[in-house]
């Protein structure tokens, strides 16, 4: 196995994350209905999907942080005709899943977004799926998805985004405030935050991309407490802090979101994300 990319704390971070659970993004929003730009999709990736072939099908795509191969396994399969699929991912355990996934379909490597492993102009269509916004150095991971495009070509992100307002969300952020961080992550932080805004996406992609659209996705359900706590339990937020914190929250949680409960059991769980596209300037 070739070495890892060098790593800043943060990457240490989501890359052990997912080395011990791969699938992850994937068991969380590849089966979750979603709408965008007026349209309903059966999930965020089928949305990123329609993105990038929404006005031609490009001939080579690369798909940034791949995960297990869920996004490439759609592109492989919306193909009607020669295409060219690779991804790059900082966690060996995500790639692996992704090779089981997709066998010879893609040209898969182990590669951080800062430093692209292709020659300049190599793909007609740049995709990454709930990872852009948790990179290191956006402006060189914009710059390097930029210099890999052909100019005209697609780029198509999912990030995430605020969600509105609820006692489902607000209630489990208030729970993991009143904890610490364990000290070895108490000063890591994920990502650029300028990708929180629409205004910040367009500011970031402007010196390298022209027609920048970005389309607010709404995935949001209706849960039970458990299935809530289900739900936290997968997100990062989580695993900052120790086993026995973690089950203090779990508590916490549990014990606050109960009375809210609607007469069904559940409570409004309002998710958001948003998708961009852009053109390589």
């Amino acid at each position: 196995m070739p070495p890892a990319p060098d790593r800043s704390p943060a990457e240490a971070f989501l890359a052990g994350f997912h080395d011990a659970r791969p699938g992850l993004t994937t068991k969380a929003f590849g089966a979750l209905p979603v709408a965008c730009g007026g349209r309903a999709f059966a999930s965020s990736y089928e949305a990123l999907a329609d993105a990038v072939a929404a006005d031609r099908s490009p001939r080579a795509v690369l798909d940034v942080a791949c995960g297990d191969g869920h996004l490439l396994a759609l592109l492989a399969a919306r193909s009607t005709g020669r295409r060219t699929l690779a991804g790059i991912d900082v966690s060996a355990g995500e790639l692996a899943a992704a090779r089981m996934r997709l066998g010879a379909t893609a040209d898969l490597c182990r590669a951080r977004a800062q430093q692209l492993p292709f020659a300049g102009g190599t793909f007609d269509g740049v995709t990454c799926h709930m990872a852009l916004m948790l990179m290191d150095d956006l402006d060189r991971v914009l710059a390097e998805v930029r210099r890999v495009l052909a100019p005209g070509a697609t780029f198509a992100a999912v990030v995430g985004a605020p969600s509105p307002p609820s006692v489902a969300t607000a209630s489990f952020v208030a729970a993991v405030a009143r904890h610490p961080r364990l000290p070895h992550l108490a000063h890591v932080r994920l990502g650029d935050g300028r990708l929180r805004s629409r205004e910040g996406i367009v500011a970031a992609l402007a010196p390298a991309f022209a027609a920048i659209a970005v389309d607010d996705i709404d995935c949001s359900r209706r849960l039970t407490p458990d299935e809530l706590w289900s739900a936290f339990l997968d997100m990062y937020d989580l695993h900052f802090l120790a086993d026995g914190d973690r089950e203090v929250v779990r508590c916490e949680y549990l014990a606050t979101v109960a009375p809210h409960r609607d007469p069904d059991g559940r409570l409004a769980f309002p998710q958001r994300l948003r998708r961009l596209v852009a053109r390589a300037a």
